[in-house]
This record gives structure tokens, C-alpha cells and sequence, in this order.
């Protein structure tokens, strides 16, 4: 697709950041399930298997490294098929449909793997671009916003979802840049809220150090406890907050609704 079409309204920031939380808001049991299960839940199991290794062990036996491997990898899948999931989902519900957990999880099934290569030419770009002098990794990263929704929701190969999240952005890549820092923004106070909501009890239930593991204490707790947590509230933040940008980069640049990517129930 080009960007020859006569654009449809003009892109606003505002209603990308209206319509992340409506959708939120509309649908936050699935959402928040969905969520909980494929990115808090894995976050906090490795979090609880790596006690051992942070415990001042000399040695490690096959089977506790073997298994705290395996709980990564199960995770690192699992949240790529939340990614595709709550994009699926998102995109039900910007056209109309009702969400359906069991569906949109079959889509993020179907699409785990081409986003870990997707993200592992990201990543390597951002690297790149990090390490010469910062800008062009902000810029890359700008650039190649929506290439994830791009690629659950038009169906097409990792590199042409690079491209197309290339395409679509340009023109709109300073209003972008302002979401994300607002994005950030919001995760510091989220994270902020999290644990000084969890430290409180945390001291006043005189929770102890866990197990024989020297010097792991209850603030340790706390923290894995915060941090699943945060996982699981910015990871469905900014997924579905860039499914919804990618809804109204489309919607801004090529005309039309959020219909137009009814493709992805094909």
C-alpha cells in the first residue's frame, strides 16, 4: 500500500491515547486475563527460579539451570503470544466484534515466532543505533512502531512489516515520539504506585527472608511481586496502545475505519 490515498481526518494523539484505554476499558477482564497468564505469571515463576542462583551457591546442578532455562524460554514465548493476542484482540474490538480469548490466543499462537525474529531484528537495529550516539536508535525505534501490529494484522513477512511500519509513520514521527515519551513517562508511575502499594504490606506483615537463601528478604519479594506485576500492566498498555496507533495511522493516512483491517479474521 502507499501513502498516495487522500488522508481521512488528521492524527491526533489524543484519540490514540482515548481509544488504548476505552478498548482497555471495554474488554479489561479478557485483557487483564490474558495478560496475567502469558506475561505476569511467567515473569514471576522465573523471578521465584532464579532464588538459587541468586543465593550465593558455589555450585549449580544440571537440573536447577536446565529448569531455570526452560521457565525463560517458556516465558520469552509467552509473551510474544500475548503481543499477537492482545493485538488480535484490539483489532476485534476497534471493528466491532467481541473479544474472544480463545480466538485471539490462537492468533498469537500462530504468530510467536515470526515476532521473536521480528524482534530480533529490532533489537539488533535499535542496538545499532544506540550505540551511535543515541538519536538513531530513538529514531528506529520511532520508525518501526507499529511493525508488529503490522505483521498480526496484515499478515505478511518481518521485513515487510519493517517496511510498512516505515510507511506509515512517516510524516507523524514527532506526535509518535511524544506518545512514547508519555508512555514512559506513565510506566515510571505505574511502577512508582506498584511498589509503594506492595511495601507497606510487605513491612507491616513481617513477611520473612524466603527459605535459607542468605540475605534474600522480604523487599526482594516485593520486588519480584512489583515487577510482575508492572509486566503485566505496561505490556498490555503498549501493546494494544500500538495496535490502536497503528488503527489510526492507517485510518489517518489511507482513509477509512478501523474496518479496513477486518484481514486479520480472514
Amino acid at each position: 500500500m502507499t501513502d498516495t490515498t487522500a488522508s481521512a481526518r488528521r492524527f491526533e494523539i489524543g484519540r490514540v491515547i482515548s481509544g488504548t484505554f476505552g478498548v482497555i476499558g471495554r474488554n479489561f477482564g479478557p485483557f487483564v486475563l490474558m495478560s496475567l497468564l502469558l506475561g505476569g505469571l511467567p515473569n514471576l515463576l522465573v523471578s521465584l527460579a532464579q532464588l538459587p542462583l541468586q543465593g550465593g551457591f558455589t555450585t549449580y546442578s544440571p537440573p536447577l539451570l536446565g529448569g531455570w532455562a526452560a521457565g525463560l524460554l517458556v516465558m520469552v514465548v509467552c509473551a510474544f503470544v500475548l503481543q499477537a493476542a492482545i493485538v488480535h484482540a484490539t483489532v476485534a474490538d476497534l471493528t466491532g466484534r467481541r473479544v474472544v480469548v480463545g480466538e485471539s490466543l490462537k492468533v498469537g499462537l500462530r504468530n510467536w515466532l515470526p515476532l521473536v525474529g521480528l524482534a530480533i531484528l529490532i533489537g539488533l537495529g535499535l542496538a545499532l543505533g544506540f550505540i551511535l550516539l543515541v538519536v538513531p536508535g530513538i529514531i528506529l525505534a520511532v520508525v518501526w512502531s507499529v511493525a508488529v501490529p503490522a505483521k498480526v494484522v496484515e499478515k505478511i513477512g518481518v521485513t515487510d512489516a519493517l517496511q510498512r511500519s516505515r510507511d506509515l509513520t512517516r510524516g507523524h514521527r514527532w506526535a509518535i515520539f511524544g506518545l512514547c515519551v508519555l508512555y514512559v513517562i506513565a510506566l515510571w508511575v505505574v511502577e512508582a504506585l506498584v511498589m509503594a502499594a506492595i511495601m507497606p504490606f510487605v513491612f507491616s506483615k513481617g513477611i520473612p527472608s524466603v527459605g535459607a537463601v542468605t540475605g534474600f528478604t522480604a523487599v526482594n519479594v516485593a520486588t519480584m511481586i512489583g515487577s510482575a506485576l508492572v509486566a503485566t500492566i505496561t505490556t498490555l498498555i503498549s501493546t494494544a496502545g500500538g495496535a490502536t496507533l497503528y488503527s489510526e495511522l492507517r485510518s489517518t493516512r489511507e482513509g477509512g475505519g478501523p474496518e479496513a483491517m477486518a484481514s486479520v479474521f480472514d
